[in-house]
């Protein structure tokens, strides 16, 4: 699995990080989300873009080292394992300018990836597609999927115990590999990875809830509506 080696890489830079220079490009870490953006059009395939997702990030105020992210996804189309995930990462330049596809994951079987780094997530959204029904599982049905106080990294950045710091450009794309189809949806972010700081939550701020949203609940677990979309046979 791609996670798995990239682990492995970064696991061995952060044990050769005896140097000040290693140190300060490298090592344990966490992330910082900016904003997110729909992807141009050139990254889509032969279909085009046939599901689209709107997010944005709010921060905690009790604990400044987690990013909660709320938003939809919407689609006209069937999700499941006949879809792959690819993640592109794309690294700021001290010259300027993004240096491209710096960093590539590629994991096959939509439903199992899901299942594997987002597996809390994962469940609330099958719930909410099948209320009645806790045994249902993929795929997902066209529909518009609302998601609400997820946290960022959704887990995924326990999968590495060190990455490199400084600004990164991910486009999380879902691929279609049947005849070379390529990318039907794609969102991307844009976030800041900076050394792991440990600090009292206390001294965070004294008031619940999530900055920008009133009313939200910090109870750092996600949330999935789901409101599905009738496609017409053609």
């Amino acid at each position: 699995m791609s996670f798995v080696l990239v682990a492995g890489v970064v696991s061995f830079l952060s044990l050769q990080c005896h140097s000040q220079r290693l140190n300060s490009i490298a090592g344990p870490f966490r992330v910082i989300p900016k904003h997110a953006e729909h992807c141009p059009e050139h990254l889509f395939g032969q279909k085009g873009e046939i599901g689209t997702w709107a997010f944005s990030f709010v921060r905690d105020r009790q604990d400044v080292n987690t990013h909660y992210a709320t938003g939809n996804f919407t689609t006209l189309y069937w999700f499941g394992d006949n879809l792959n995930v690819e993640l592109s990462f794309s690294s700021w330049s001290s010259r300027g300018g993004w240096k491209e596809n710096a960093l590539v994951l590629r994991l096959k079987h939509l439903c199992k990836t899901g299942k594997t780094y987002m597996a809390r997530q994962w469940k609330n959204a099958q719930l909410a597609i099948h209320p009645n029904n806790a045994s249902a599982d993929c795929p997902f049905p066209p529909g518009m999927y609302k998601v609400r106080n997820a946290t960022v990294d959704l887990g995924v950045t326990r999968q590495f115990p060190a990455f490199f710091y400084g600004k990164w450009r991910i486009d999380v794309k879902i691929i279609e590999p049947q005849n070379n189809t390529g990318c039907i949806s794609c969102l991307r972010a844009f976030a800041e990875v900076v050394p792991q700081v440990y600090l009292d939550k206390g001294k965070a701020g004294a008031m619940g809830g999530a900055e920008g949203i009133k009313g939200f609940q910090n109870n750092s677990d996600t949330n999935v509506d789901f409101t599905p979309i009738e496609i017409p046979n053609v």
